[in-house]
């Protein structure tokens, strides 16, 4: 079932009560969602029994909400599919110089269509957001993400002090937490098949601090009503791995506009960070 047959299955209701009215405005929203939801998550936040949600989930010819939950799901997202399983392994491929080129050109495409794409609202929230010199930025990625948050924090730090980059390791979160206040932003950068302490650290963040910002390759997602700013990012590859490149660009690009809005304290950064790498003889000579 998609957005569109849940639309056509509520017309057809007669009748509506102003519960039933507060169940479907709550699907609307989530829709992308539904295929991460749990029940006494969606209860508690309609505020309703759960017998209440089955009630509804009769209504609209479903035996219950694990039924219409299961109707929901593509097949092939019916359960975390690992690389290996959905590699194709056909060879196409004569040598390794066309695989490459072949590479790069599902690369590009992969950048063109995600600029083309991207919702251009939540991008300006975002660079908003990370650009406020108010606001302390948190920073989590896991697995593959977590090498595109520690580069953004890396290259943040020249730009801006109050920057914190978080682990999956969920018993550190607590100690790299402990500062964190209302008003702050979290950055979260998660892929399919979703980092489960990401996810958690997500709703917390968004229900306990502040704005969220998450970077994924998927619309269908347990996160994205948590999302103040949800960027979608393509990452589509013939190969074993799905591509990072995407997001790589797009947090790229995000760090040296920060640096570009930053005035005298980008300056005082440089030359406290130059000065430590001297001290420690970090590069050669």
């Amino acid at each position: 079932m998609n957005r569109a047959d849940f639309s056509q299955r509520i017309a057809g209701l007669s009748n509506l009560t102003d519960t039933d009215r507060r169940i479907i405005d709550y699907f609307n929203k989530h829709f992308e969602s539904i295929p991460y939801s749990k029940v006494i998550d969606i209860c508690n936040e309609v505020d309703i029994a759960k017998s209440t949600l089955g009630r509804f989930m009769m209504k609209i010819g479903f035996n219950g909400f694990r039924d219409f939950k299961e109707s929901t799901i593509e097949t092939d997202l019916r359960k975390n599919i690992s690389p290996i399983e959905r590699f194709d392994k056909k060879k196409n491929v004569k040598n390794g110089i066309e695989y490459i080129e072949k590479h790069c050109s599902e690369i590009t495409n992969n950048i063109n269509n995600t600029l083309k794409n991207i919702n251009q609202k939540d991008l300006e929230k975002t660079i908003s957001l990370i650009c406020d010199p108010e606001k302390r930025l948190y920073v989590i990625g896991s697995a593959t993400a977590h090498a595109l948050a520690e580069y953004f924090y890396l290259l943040g730090r020249y730009i801006k002090k109050d920057i914190v980059l978080l682990d999956a390791n969920i018993a550190n979160l607590p100690h790299k937490l402990i500062d964190s206040r209302k008003g702050d932003v979290l950055l979260a950068i998660s892929y399919y098949r979703f980092s489960s302490v990401t996810t958690r650290l997500i709703k917390w963040f968004y229900q306990n601090r502040g704005d969220t910002i998450v970077i994924t390759d998927n619309a269908v997602n347990p996160f994205s009503h948590f999302a103040s700013a949800l960027l979608l990012m393509e990452s589509q590859h013939s190969g074993l791995f799905s591509s990072r490149s995407a997001g790589f660009v797009l947090i790229e690009a995000l760090v040296n506009y920060m640096g570009e809005v930053t005035d005298k304290e980008l300056g005082d950064n440089f030359h406290v960070m130059e000065s430590l790498f001297e001290a420690f003889n970090v590069f050669s000579k």
